[in-house]
């Protein structure tokens, strides 16, 4: 392929995109072959005290961690410490399922429940942080079953890879953190690399997380320091294996480099974690949209790696990451050598066009026009908050014409909606908001759904059965609206 001559003004449009913190908070790389073409790095590592974002600055990778994972292990494997149709159960024998495969959690096609396994542990105790090493007693005690025959679907399930990351340490006899320093982290030379342990007293320097704290407060916060995120940030912030690896975009580069160079894993363990997922009825698993990067193509998912197959750009390896206040990507093209790692502590909305982006420009493309606009749902709830329903509809009113400066969102008005709902208590103000949704939007069956809950809270009962009652006639599949309008009308 000829060399990448990436033409200034390119370079000037995406330096611009990312100027302001709402488009880009972080850091970005772009590379070809291994060989860096851009780094940009823009906005605060942490808002409060004003320390400012470097190349250097290690972001929690989030997801992009399960990489990580799915490589010790298919490590162990051409070891010959263990094979991939393995049941889990033959070497943690009280694990309830005998059926579950180490392929079948390599894959997200094991069954099993996501976090949502912890919430009765947590609501009986909410001071409990969630460790690794409890997940299959959690799995005991839930008395829950898969949620289908292991290998018959694909579901998103991080308790697999935590799973996982224990099988690492019972076979290597290592801690998780000792075995990714020694096998993966060393050979790679990732020497600012480390694996998240938020139980240790000293913890090296890290980014912030931020967040809005509601659509009624316009500044970001630390998650960490507001209530609505403690579940995520707190409670399950601590279990490896499906997150925690701490990097820079340097670091991650050198891995991309090591793993794609065959330092890590043989060239054919490296094509069979980036070959798609065969589903027990024998078709691979795809979808139609693509985690993180916008345009045309098709998702799939491998052990460990998710996949890409885009029209003109070709196949492409990675993994995007998410946390409340964080944004992560990792893309490796594997038909063009081409790299973008991505970072943003604020998940911002615009992330996925600014990776976006980064690929067009490495494949002579002009970036797509940036969206500057504002959300007016959050100026019409700072504005219900602040001065009342009618001031709120005026503003409102007056532009939601000008839609080439202001956006409106179903779904961010219904989110808006609940965390009046159940964040402040406000029910007036959620009630404002649901009933203001259903006349923007009258085609959705959610926003009477919304509607109707909060009519429920309100002791609104008959009102609350029409609302629920109109959803389901637009979606008859609306099975938590058909069971809640069911207890409506029991009582």
């Amino acid at each position: 392929m000829k060399s990448i001559l990436i033409p200034a003004f390119l370079f000037s449009c995406l330096s611009l995109c990312a100027q302001d913190f709402q488009l880009l908070n972080g850091n970005i790389l772009m590379a070809n072959k291994g060989k860096v073409v851009h780094r940009l790095s823009y906005g605060y590592a942490d808002f409060p005290s004003r320390t400012s974002n470097n190349i250097e600055t290690p972001f929690n990778l989030a997801s992009i961690s399960k990489i990580f994972t799915a490589t010790a292990i298919l490590q162990l494997m051409e070891k010959g410490k263990l094979n991939l149709d393995d049941p889990f159960q033959a070497y943690f024998p009280e694990f309830p399922f005998p059926d579950i495969t180490i392929k079948h959690l390599l894959t997200h096609t094991s069954g099993l429940p996501d976090l949502e396994l912890f919430e009765p542990l947590i609501k009986q105790y909410p001071d409990t942080i969630v460790s690794s090493h409890i997940v299959i007693d959690q799995l005991i005690a839930s008395h829950r079953t898969p949620a289908f025959k292991p290998g018959d679907e694909f579901r998103y399930c991080n308790n697999g890879f935590v799973l996982l990351s224990l099988l690492v340490e019972k076979i290597s006899h290592q801690t998780f953190d000792e075995y990714l320093h020694e096998q993966i982290f060393r050979p790679a030379h990732m020497h600012e690399t480390f694996l998240y342990d938020p139980t240790q007293n000293k913890l090296p320097t890290q980014v912030s997380k931020h967040a809005y704290e509601s659509f009624a407060v316009d500044s970001l916060s630390r998650t960490r320091d507001l209530k609505k995120y403690r579940y995520t940030d707190y409670n399950n912030d601590a279990a490896t294996g499906a997150s925690n690896i701490v990097t820079t975009v340097n670091d991650l580069l050198l891995f991309d480099k090591a793993f794609f160079g065959f330092k890590l894993l043989k060239p054919a363990t490296v094509q069979l974690a980036i070959t798609p997922v065969k589903l027990n009825n024998g078709t691979y698993y795809t979808e139609k949209t693509m985690d993180t990067m916008q345009g045309e193509g098709e998702g799939s998912y491998g052990m460990g790696w998710e996949l890409f197959d885009q029209p003109g750009y070709g196949k492409g390896a990675g993994h995007g990451g998410f946390q409340f206040g964080l944004a992560t990507f990792y893309y490796h093209n594997l038909d063009k050598n081409q790299t973008i790692i991505a970072f943003d502590n604020t998940a911002a909305p615009s992330f996925g066009a600014i990776v976006t982006n980064a690929l067009r420009i490495m494949n002579d493309q002009p970036p797509i026009a940036p969206g500057h606009k504002k959300s007016l749902v959050r100026i019409y709830v700072t504005t219900l908050v602040k001065e009342g329903a009618d001031a709120a509809a005026t503003q409102l009113s007056l532009l939601k014409t000008d839609t080439a400066h202001y956006y409106l969102s179903e779904w961010e008005m219904n989110k808006a909606g609940y965390e009046q709902l159940y964040d402040y208590y406000r029910i007036d103000a959620a009630l404002e908001i649901f009933k203001l949704n259903c006349l923007l939007f009258p085609l959705s069956f959610n926003t009477y759904d919304s509607y109707g809950e909060a009519l429920n809270k309100a002791g609104k009962k008959k009102e609350a059965i029409a609302l629920y009652e109109r959803s389901i006639l637009i979606n008859p599949n609306n099975k938590d609206g058909i069971k809640e309008l069911s207890k409506i009308k029991a009582r």
